[in-house]
């Protein structure tokens, strides 16, 4: 907008330079479709590296050529590829997780559909900051056959309850890479939320002026600031008074506040004494998955700690939706002892009959003493007493280790069952006689012996998880798929670019033309491997002449098959197909050379190919070569290279412009980069000026490329033009809105055929 200058002085104004700066795209970023171990199916995952494609889809798999070819692309040059795995009729595994109803509390779903989720491990915990109402959950993928593969997700704090800042759906859903989650569990019905503290004192000598404050949640709303003044409850007739006292304070308090927030109105806190000791009991009073008290430090002179109402000390806050949490997974392992007679167990335990050994988890055996002093009472007194000691020796023994901490002896009808702490498939329990002694035989503790056995706990996995394999007259619907849903190589349409397009080891015909046409659409290039069954130079040559192959400029073939080691079969050669490399090729000429350099020649060595599924002569290859047939060659010095330059509309007959895959490329690169890079044009207004700005850009554009060697000529004007302007753009297209710019370049061609003429010089005749 012009200055209106308004008073005498300078006036400054930035002025637009008319110029919009054209950066060429990337020319090698390459999407393999297929199949693999594990990972998304029908979505564009980019990666960066061969560990990326590790990570998300497992590796390599014998049954699945992609695999090998992204190994080979990223070792032979590649740096970016999008990965679009592919199956038939997969279905993701599921666990349905249960309350201690039991009824269904959550459904844990697999993220990847197919039998890898069959290999994810799940853990349910309490050990939690409120473990009385959130949980743990703990994700584990297990690889069956690569432990560098395995990966732990956790979740810490999750609540069932939606309104809660760690509701499970949201906390889980979309951060996981593994599992997605979904509550079953029904909240109409549940209770009001609870809080109790631990074994009160009496407050006459908790309360004080330095501890006289705590804060109270209701049900999700601002916490209620209480103090309490020591001189008021401190004067009671006795502790229960001066405790009942201090309740009434504090509902009071809380209650004040129902007027403008009714969440408080059913707030309840009472003296409780059904435990034998006092302790103080809230209620919420309001029923609901939101039910629930939260108790916080005051501000100032905290109390909360005293009055046990904390968490740290001894209080419990049971949210009302803590009764549908999932029940802790897996479960203990578990060593049931016989049943020992009532004689036996008078007396019991005795010199001779005082100790045994426990293993637990497998660990070292270790003695375990519950001394020489006999047990008291009947003999169901005698068991429960002998079960104590067991427990209380057995943690001793390790107090830090979860196992032993959290062990466990009880009687269950008049049989001992021992129990670690730990969970799943590595927790275990033995125990075995110590020398001398005969306690472990008395008690019935010899597993297999006098009704003893073990129980193990087998992890919990998600389960159901499957996808069919295919045959070849399966493979078009799983390559191509749906277009609206996305599916197979339609998957693409999530992704901003791709140049190349891989299909390895595929050969089906309706495959190879659709995914022809949407790599022309999208503006990339398909690289075609050679039918596995075209083992012999005339059988490809057949498979050219006829129509099973795309005669198009936008792909190229390549035979023979390569070898490489396969690190699945100890480093035995492989035969496996040749896309990949290729790709990886493609992208280290680009890198060193520029994308108008074929892809050809000495230069080109197949990095990691050990040797070729057949091995092609002079004649041979001249055989192919007219018929747009890219060979693979062996020679002694360079060893395998890449020895053919021609895409499918490279055969002689058939007398293409774009034979050459060089030019191709160029022309697909020069398309891409101004597609991107006058979408400024758009909408501004066609006349001179714009067709100028037009001209520079372009201009400048086109002559870097000039500058860098892409075009054949030694001066501007023999190696490209840009031509936007009243002859291109006339008065009715531009009435029709049509801004028509025309930009041509002289390709460089590669140096196909070298011929060298050589003759003798024969010395001087004197006549």
């Amino acid at each position: 907008m012009a200055i209106q200058p308004t008073y005498p002085g300078v006036y400054v104004q930035e002025v637009p330079s008319g110029v919009r700066t054209i950066v060429g795209v990337s020319t090698s970023v390459t999407a393999f479709v297929g199949t693999a171990k594990r990972g998304p199916i029908n979505k564009p995952v980019y990666i960066f590296g061969y560990p990326d494609f590790e990570r998300k889809f497992g590796g390599l798999d014998s049954s699945s050529e992609m695999s090998y070819a992204v190994r080979q692309f990223f070792s032979s040059g590649g740096s970016q590829a999008i990965i679009v795995r592919v199956a038939l009729n997969p279905v993701a595994a599921t666990r349905q997780l249960d309350d201690a109803t039991p009824l269904s509390a959550l459904v844990v779903t697999a993220v990847d559909q197919g039998s890898s989720g069959n290999f994810i491990e799940l853990e349910v915990n309490y050990d939690t900051s409120n473990p009385d109402s959130t949980f743990n959950l703990i994700v584990n993928y297990v690889s069956p056959d690569n432990a560098s593969e395995n990966r732990t997700e956790t979740f810490s704090n999750l609540s069932m309850n939606s309104q809660h800042a760690r509701y499970v759906e949201h906390v889980v859903n979309g951060v996981s890479e593994l599992v997605t989650v979904n509550r079953t569990a029904a909240v109409a019905g549940l209770g009001a939320g609870e809080v109790f503290s631990g074994e009160v004192a009496d407050v006459a000598t908790l309360l004080d002026a330095t501890h006289n404050s705590l804060r109270v949640a209701v049900n999700g709303s601002e916490p209620v600031a209480i103090t309490l003044d020591p001189g008021t409850y401190t004067g009671g007739a006795n502790a229960n008074a001066r405790l009942d006292a201090v309740c009434t304070a504090i509902q009071n308090t809380v209650t004040a506040g129902s007027g403008t927030n009714p969440l408080l109105a059913g707030f309840t806190c009472v003296r409780d004494a059904s435990l034998g000791f006092n302790r103080i009991h809230m209620t919420s009073g309001v029923a609901g998955e939101n039910s629930r008290i939260e108790i916080l430090p005051g501000l100032g002179n905290d109390a909360s700690a005293r009055l046990s109402l904390s968490l740290s000390s001894g209080g419990q806050q049971i949210d009302a939706a803590a009764a549908i949490r999932p029940v802790e997974i897996p479960d203990h392992a578990s060593l049931t002892g016989g049943t020992p007679p009532a004689a036996d167990t008078n007396g019991l335990p005795n010199p001779g009959n005082s100790t045994f050994l426990i293993s637990m988890d497998n660990r070292t055996p270790e003695l375990v003493d519950i001394t020489t002093v006999a047990a008291s009472g009947n003999h169901a007194a005698r068991m429960a007493e002998i079960a104590q000691r067991i427990q209380d020796a057995v943690r001793a023994l390790r107090p830090t280790t979860p196992s032993y901490r959290d062990f466990t002896c009880v009687v269950n009808a008049s049989r001992l069952v021992l129990t670690p702490g730990s969970r799943g498939a590595g927790s275990s329990v033995s125990v075995s006689a110590a020398a001398g002694d005969g306690l472990a035989g008395t008690l019935r503790l010899l597993a297999g012996i006098d009704g003893a056995f073990k129980t193990p706990a087998p992890n919990i996995n998600l389960q159901g998880g499957s996808e069919s394999a295919f045959t070849d007259a399966q493979a078009y619907g799983v390559y191509i798929g749906s277009q609206v849903n996305r599916e197979g190589i339609y998957a693409l349409e999530g992704a901003d670019l791709f140049n190349i397009m891989c299909l390895p080891g595929v050969s089906d015909s309706g495959i190879l033309m659709d995914s022809e046409a949407y790599c022309r659409s999208r503006r990339a290039f398909l690289i075609v491997d050679a039918p596995l069954a075209d083992k012999r130079p005339d059988q490809i040559a057949s498979t050219m002449a006829g129509a099973a192959l795309p005669k198009s400029d936008h792909a190229a073939i390549y035979y023979p098959w390569i070898k490489i080691a396969d690190p699945l079969n100890n480093g035995q050669l492989r035969n496996t197909a040749p896309s990949g490399t290729m790709a990886g090729l493609y992208a280290r000429i680009d890198s060193n050379r520029g994308v108008w350099k074929s892809p050809a020649g000495t230069e080109a060595t197949l990095t990691g190919v050990q040797g070729l599924e057949y091995t092609l002569t002079d004649g041979e290859n001249g055989f192919l070569n007219p018929q747009g047939v890219n060979c693979l060659r062996v020679f002694p010095a360079q060893g395998a290279v890449s020895w053919g330059a021609r895409t499918l509309a490279g055969a002689d007959a058939i007398a293409s412009e774009y034979k050459y895959i060089a030019v191709r490329r160029t022309a697909l690169f020069i398309e891409e980069s101004l597609y991107r890079g006058l979408k400024w044009v758009v909408f501004e207004p066609n006349d001179e000026p714009l067709w100028a700005q037009i001209r520079l850009n372009v201009g400048a554009f086109m002559h870097n490329l000039f500058r860098q060697g892409a075009f054949q000529g030694t001066k501007k004007k023999d190696a490209y033009f840009v031509k936007c302007d009243s002859e291109t753009t006339t008065q009715n297209d531009i009435n029709l809105g049509i801004v028509n710019i025309w930009v041509g370049f002289a390709p460089l061609k590669p140096a196909e055929f070298v011929i060298l003429y050589l003759q003798q010089m024969t010395g001087q005749i004197e006549v």
